[in-house]
C-alpha cells in the first residue's frame, strides 16, 4: 500500500488547436494537499469546488470510508456516525466506499461495495447513496440486491448519465477476480437494477 499520495487539481485552459497539433502546456499544476496513511481509491470535485474522497477497507484502517478535504485534512463526511460500520444496520451505514462521484445536482454518489477486506458482500451492505451537498444529509440509498450483486462481486466503479430516464442511470462495474465480471444498470429514478454482460463480452442480453 502507498503511505502517502499527492492530490492535484489541473486548471485546464481551451485551447483552439488541430486535433494532431504538438503538445503544449495548458495549464498550471497546483498541488492542492499531501495525504498520509491509508489509500484513497477515488476523488471527485463537485461544481463547487469542494473534494471528496474514498478509503475502501482494504486492511490499512482508515477511520472513515468517505471523507471530505478541508483546509489540507481530510474529515469524515457526512459525519463519522454514518461512517460507523453498523452489522444490524448495513443499509444506512458505509461499510467499505470503492467510488465517490458529484453529478451537476449537487449530489453526491457514494458507491458502497459492502464487502469490507474483499469479503463477499455483506447482505444488504451493497448500495449506492446520494448525499445533498447543500444540506450534506442523506436523500437517497438504492440498495443492490442478490440478483445483481453475487456472493463474488466486487463493486468497483460508478458512472452516471442523467439524461436517461426520469432521474438518470447508474453504470456500475462488478470486477470480481473470484467469479463473473459484469454490468449492474441501476434506474435511478426506481431503484430497479438489472445485471448485464455477466461473464461474458458477448452476452447482450
Amino acid at each position: 500500500m502507498l503511505k502517502s499520495a499527492r492530490l492535484f487539481i489541473v486548471a485546464m485552459v481551451a485551447a483552439s488547436t488541430p486535433a494532431f497539433a504538438e503538445p503544449a502546456t495548458v495549464g498550471k499544476v497546483e498541488q492542492v494537499a499531501v495525504l498520509k496513511g491509508a489509500m484513497p481509491t477515488g476523488v471527485t470535485v463537485a461544481p463547487s469546488g469542494r473534494i471528496f474522497l474514498n478509503y475502501p477497507q482494504w486492511g490499512d484502517n482508515p477511520k472513515f470510508t468517505v471523507g471530505e478535504l478541508k483546509g489540507g485534512r481530510v474529515v469524515a463526511y457526512p459525519d463519522q456516525a454514518i461512517n460507523s460500520p453498523d452489522s444490524n444496520s448495513p443499509k444506512t451505514h458505509l461499510l467499505s466506499v470503492q467510488s465517490v462521484v458529484a453529478d451537476g445536482r449537487n449530489r453526491l454518489w457514494i458507491l458502497d461495495t459492502g464487502a469490507p477486506g474483499f469479503r463477499a458482500p455483506i447482505s444488504g451492505g451493497a448500495k449506492l447513496v446520494a448525499v445533498d451537498l447543500a444540506t450534506n444529509s442523506v436523500v437517497r440509498t438504492i440498495v443492490l440486491g442478490s440478483d445483481v450483486v453475487l456472493p463474488t462481486t466486487y463493486l468497483n466503479d460508478v458512472r452516471l448519465d442523467l439524461r436517461q430516464g426520469q432521474d438518470g442511470v447508474a453504470y456500475i462495474t462488478d470486477s470480481s477476480v473470484k467469479g463473473p465480471g459484469g454490468l449492474i444498470v441501476v434506474d435511478l429514478a426506481t431503484g430497479h437494477a438489472l445485471r448485464r454482460l455477466s461473464g461474458s463480452p458477448d452476452d447482450n442480453a
